[in-house]
């Protein structure tokens, strides 16, 4: 399983080289972690490895390559569930990743019910390239085009000109597709919540409560999609067919 160390180390930097002023103790406590984590993981000290990424998810860090490490370190521990669920949260910041589809992948093969992340429907199918683009990459790219469509559109003010207009309507033609896409990639990550079983087993209920009867069962790892929350309890399904009620207490999101 392939660590992506040197890369978050580098972002860090980065920002740290952007904005010399700012860097302070906790910035420098960042850092340390980093190389720990780094080295635990190597040092096949895979528990404190994965107690260092958490600790640095836990300060904010929100980085697509920490979730995979720390998915990568919960994989070396046997624990499918936290694996796939540091996974899927990997996979909303880093939706190209290869290595990390090929780890999901290899970790949803170890379960035993062996569900995968939900599709999205119809319009996730229909806006092909919106599962390749990130949530932040959508926002840029809306910004990008936006600005592209008001040069164009103040460029036809000023100049007049044929092709000025046939770049303003092809840039609002984009703008229009983006505003789209975004809307329903944020609809589909805001909206619809994607859970993962982190117990052994756990009995789906057919309504809140212990005492109720058990449907069907599910074991650590199973990927589900939570619909209602009440009183401690979620409603989930797996398809239109197979929905009950479970205890969030078993549940990762």
């Amino acid at each position: 399983m392939k660590i992506h160390l040197k890369t978050i180390l580098w972002a860090v930097l980065f920002l740290f080289a952007s904005a010399p002023n700012s860097i302070s103790a906790q910035d420098e406590d960042i850092s340390l972690k980093i190389v720990r984590a780094n080295e635990s993981y190597h040092e096949k000290d895979y528990q404190s490895a994965a107690k260092l990424f958490e600790e640095l998810i836990e300060q904010g860090q929100n980085n697509g390559y920490l979730y995979y490490n720390l998915g990568n370190s919960y994989m070396r521990l046997g624990k499918t569930g936290h694996a796939i669920l540091n996974y899927l949260r990997a996979k909303l910041l880093l939706p190209r990743d290869e290595n990390l589809d090929a780890n999901l992948r290899y970790a949803i093969s170890q379960t035993t019910d062996q569900l995968h992340p939900p599709q999205g429907g119809f319009l996730s199918g229909l806006i092909f390239w919106m599962k390749s683009i990130n949530l932040n990459e959508h926002f840029q790219l809306l910004i990008m085009i936006n600005f592209l469509f008001w040069s164009a559109s103040i460029g036809l003010l000023y100049y007049r000109k044929h092709q000025w207009l046939i770049v303003k309507r092809v840039t609002l033609g984009f703008l229009l597709l983006i505003l789209f896409s975004t809307g329903i990639k944020y609809y589909l990550q805001s909206e619809q919540r994607t859970g993962v079983i982190l117990a052994n087993k756990v009995d789906i209920k057919s309504d809140k409560g212990i005492q109720d009867i058990t449907l069907f069962q599910l074991h650590e790892g199973a990927i589900i999609s939570a619909n209602e929350e009440n009183d401690g309890w979620l409603r989930i399904s797996l398809d239109e067919d197979k929905t009950g009620w479970i205890s969030k207490k078993f549940v990762g999101f």
